[in-house]
Order: C-alpha cells, then sequence, then structure tokens
C-alpha cells in the first residue's frame, strides 16, 4: 500500500503536467476544405492528417454527454484515491522497561 502511494504521488502529478504541456504547448491549426481546426499534439515540422484523423479531431473535440454517468463512475474513483493517499502510515514501536539502570521516581520515604 505504501508503495502504490508512494508511485501515485509522483505518477499523478507527472502525467497532469504531461497533459497540460501537451494541450497548451503544441496547439496548432490545418485548414480543410475551407474549415480551421485547430488542435494540439507534438509534432515537427509541417505535417498532414488524413481524413480519418481530422474526423476523429472534430468528434474529440465536440464530444459532449449527460453528467450523470461522468458522475457515477468519478465520484467512487476519486473516493478510492483520496482514501488512498490520505491513509496514514503506522508505525508500530514497542517500548520494553528497562530492568536496571537510572530510575526517575524517588525511593520510598522511611518514617
Amino acid at each position: 500500500m505504501e508503495k502504490l502511494r508512494n508511485i501515485l504521488k509522483w505518477f499523478l502529478p507527472l502525467l497532469f503536467i504531461a497533459y497540460l504541456g501537451g494541450i497548451t504547448l503544441f496547439t496548432h491549426s490545418h485548414v480543410v476544405n475551407g474549415v480551421i481546426i485547430v488542435h494540439s499534439h507534438p509534432f515537427k515540422g509541417e505535417h498532414e492528417h488524413t481524413e480519418t484523423q481530422v474526423e476523429t479531431i472534430f468528434f474529440l473535440s465536440s464530444f459532449v454527454t449527460s453528467s450523470l454517468p461522468a458522475v457515477l463512475f468519478v465520484a467512487p474513483a476519486f473516493l478510492i484515491l483520496l482514501c488512498v493517499l490520505t491513509v496514514p502510515g503506522v508505525e508500530r514501536i514497542k517500548c520494553v522497561k528497562a530492568r536496571c539502570g537510572i530510575s526517575l521516581r524517588t525511593p520510598p520515604q522511611n518514617n
């Protein structure tokens, strides 16, 4: 469990940074049949997309869904992840009473 938490502690922020960088750093546009299509992905130099790729980009950029199915899946997944990440690491320490040595208790009083 500790190993999973340690992996997620580094993987999730790196995944977010990679995603955010991918959608902001590589934005470019194409003109296809008089329509400007703006999207983002890493590329080198000039490149073209096939008709199928352009269609996929169009459908992914205009995807609409009801929020109910998303909430039904995302909420339990988020709660499970939150439980995994917030469980504190517990260390058990066994204290052994020393039989000899310095005692902080005063000696008994004789009256």
